[in-house]
């Protein structure tokens, strides 16, 4: 049993000595680089009802607040699998017993969603149990502990989860206005269930940007898994996705951006974007991703703009040093997350230092 008194006593002290670095590197118009490095935990998987997401997420949080060696904060997350906004236009939620959950998609035609109704979300199961997470969570910690958003899937990526994702690119060939139309609607439900959340939350309690990225109470933006940046074409992607992504930075005061597997192709678009904080992703050899991002690329697409690198290099550190000689610079604002090793935290946590402030200081 977690004594939530000692967590949160302990998440302000963590606070205290962490956050004023946190908000400069965020906010400030300048370089430099943050190091995180994180303990395993279960958020991420079993999730079948709000009793497990809550506790899970307690001693989540104190597990990372024992991490002496990391820049960033922890926080708490309503997370309930990726399928959420699927969940409001109808499709069905699959739990599974100590993993993840998934959703099937409803329909198999573009017709089929042509004029679809826009959903009330107060109707989906899934975004009720978010809010009760939510409820859970501020109850349990005494409203005291930042919560971000639940793990907010874009309009292209939730396209997908409700309609076959191969008609649903071939449509944006053969039927661009119902596509356009469609996915208006889901980017609209995104800003109007984030809305919610912030509300429910409490603005100066949600920790934002929010899901994978680091993240501080009461800052701007939101989060948003946009992975089929990585399988579109760039074309397609200025066209149908980054618009949305776009309308979510308006509406939040700015967005960071995830994709899984390779879209250095898209990256150097976010530069014509207002208010794209960060772009997430993994990079070298020894990430955690089948199909990594060349450090190279990465770098070239976004150094010298304001944008923040969010890095996943892995569990192997000599590949991760090596790495850093072709992805650190000193014009890139780098966040470098390494894969979690007790044993060797600090040392790991130095070696990385020393790597970047060689970089960053000459």
């Amino acid at each position: 049993m977690v004594d939530v008194f000692k967590l949160i006593d302990r998440h302000e002290e963590r606070r205290q000595q962490r956050q004023q670095q946190l908000s400069r590197f965020l906010e400030e118009n300048r370089t430099g680089f943050l190091i995180v490095q994180h303990p395993p935990g279960n958020i991420w998987t079993a999730c079948n009802s709000v009793d497990e997401v809550c506790r899970n997420n307690i001693e989540y949080f104190r597990d990372c607040l024992q991490v002496d060696w990391t820049d960033d904060l922890p926080y708490l997350t309503p997370w309930v699998g990726t399928g959420v906004y699927a969940n409001a236009f109808g499709c069905e939620y699959v739990w599974r017993d100590d993993n993840a959950p998934h959703v099937h998609y409803r329909y198999h035609r573009i017709e089929e969603v042509c004029g679809i109704e826009y959903p009330d979300y107060r109707k989906s199961p899934i975004m009720t149990m978010v809010l009760d997470c939510i409820d859970c969570l501020k109850e349990r910690t005494h409203g005291k502990l930042p919560i971000a958003l639940t793990d907010t899937q874009s309009a292209f990526d939730t396209a997908t989860l409700i309609l076959d994702a191969c008609e649903l690119f071939s449509a944006c060939y053969e039927d661009e206005q119902t596509v356009v139309d469609f996915m208006q609607k889901i980017n609209d439900l995104i800003i109007e269930f984030s809305r919610v959340q912030i509300e429910r939350i409490g603005p100066e309690l949600v920790a934002r940007p929010g899901h994978q990225m680091v993240s501080v109470a009461g800052g701007p933006g939101i989060s948003v898994s946009d992975d089929n940046l990585a399988v579109s074409s760039p074309p397609i992607n200025r066209k149908f996705a980054l618009p949305l992504d776009q309308q979510l930075a308006d509406a939040f005061g700015g967005i960071a951006l995830h994709s899984c597997g390779v879209w250095t192709h898209t990256m150097p678009m976010l530069r014509e974007m207002s208010n794209v904080q960060v772009v997430e992703c993994a990079v070298g050899e020894g990430a955690s991703d089948p199909n990594p991002n060349s450090p190279a690329d990465v770098r070239r697409a976004l150094a010298g703009s304001s944008i923040i690198a969010k890095t996943r290099l892995g569990d192997d550190i000599d590949k991760a040093l090596t790495v850093l000689d072709e992805l650190a610079d000193r014009r890139l604002k780098l966040v470098v997350e390494i894969g979690y090793d007790e044993e060797n935290a600090e040392r790991n946590y130095r070696l990385i230092e020393e790597k970047l402030q060689n970089i960053y200081e000459r």
